[in-house]
């Protein structure tokens, strides 16, 4: 039992160091990301969905809602916060809200 419970913890302290090696590129001192933070689920509903003129619309309203942190556009909050959420959905948004913002 004591045999697990080391292993157990050398595999936490492995995960850890792991974890440390990821770079966060979300802008947390920016309201604007805090709203984008706050509204992951809706974004990443929509974000992966084909890309046109409604995903977009979709991800905008996502962002725009009453009592949020910033009072940008939705489209400007998106493309200002780049690396909040995983690569796949990072990637649909900076395809579909490209610098420069407005």
């Amino acid at each position: 039992m004591r045999f697990n419970l080391n292993l157990l913890a050398l595999y936490l302290g492995f995960a850890g160091i792991h974890a440390q090696a990821v770079v966060d590129k979300c802008p947390k001192d920016e309201m604007a990301c805090l709203d984008v933070i706050n509204s992951s689920l809706c974004i990443s509903q929509n974000a992966t969905k084909t890309q046109n003129a409604t995903t977009i619309a979709a991800l905008i309203k996502c962002v725009e809602y009453e009592g949020g942190g910033s009072n940008i556009t939705g489209a400007a909050k998106l493309c200002r916060c780049p690396g909040c959420h995983s690569a796949p959905i990072n990637a649909a948004i900076a395809k579909m809200f490209p610098p420069p913002c407005a």
